[in-house]
């Protein structure tokens, strides 16, 4: 039986598609959107990592704090290190990292793991703006809009509302601009994962379910 949360999330996609009369294609219609969603994440985490290599050569990793804890063993923190979040014990894996002196601090290097290996709350956020982005994919095709560097520039509009909404009280405040007055810079992060949506829609091949075509992005 389809679950409440369910329902909630993915009512408006259902509406729009019609869907909601047959269970076996609400069922469908959510792991194809599950799946699009994390293609999209996944792409969009690992293009970040090219790019910080790219713009900084000489960092080898970048550890964050994490508060997902419970996921790793702490027999495994056997390499004594000095990282740049401090004197640490390192994980087996080198991509993890706990305090030396206070184990409930745990460190993740978002740089070295995948999409798929990072903790809940460091893959919230790429899934946040995947599921923007895939919607507002979704709701184009079904309109029959055209693809162009206007409906990108719309779209990555509402990448930036969703994120503000979401990141206002935890973020530096030159980042809740409003998209026009952002850096090209900021720009271009949103802009990259409509671009990105766009391209695994077409690998995804879900403009077949849709009874549509391939995306042309009109330059």
């Amino acid at each position: 039986m389809i679950q409440m949360r369910s329902l909630l999330i993915y009512f408006p996609l259902i509406l729009f598609f019609g869907l909601i009369s047959n269970v076996k294609s609400l069922i469908l219609l959510e792991n194809q959107f599950e799946l699009f969603v994390h293609k999209v994440a996944s792409k969009f985490h690992d293009d970040w990592r090219e790019l910080f290599h790219q713009q900084n050569p000489t960092d080898r990793n970048r550890f964050k704090l994490t508060t997902d804890t419970h996921r790793y063993n702490s027999s495994d923190f056997i390499y004594p290190m000095i990282l740049t979040v401090g004197s640490c014990f390192v994980h087996r894996n080198l991509k993890v990292a706990r305090n030396r002196w206070n184990s409930s601090l745990v460190y993740v290097d978002i740089l070295n793991m995948n999409y798929d290996e990072l903790p809940d709350d460091w893959a919230r956020e790429n899934r946040a703006t995947a599921q923007v982005a895939c919607q507002q994919i979704l709701f184009a095709v079904k309109k029959k809009r055209i693809f162009d560097r206007n409906l990108i520039e719309q779209f990555s509009k509402e990448i930036h509302r969703q994120w503000i909404k979401r990141n206002q009280f935890r973020t530096n405040k030159d980042l809740l601009l409003a998209y026009e007055n952002l850096p090209d810079i900021e720009k271009e992060k949103d802009q990259r994962a409509i671009l990105i949506a766009c391209q695994l829609f077409n690998q995804l091949r879900l403009y077949s379910n849709l009874h549509s075509s391939p995306i042309d992005i009109i330059q």
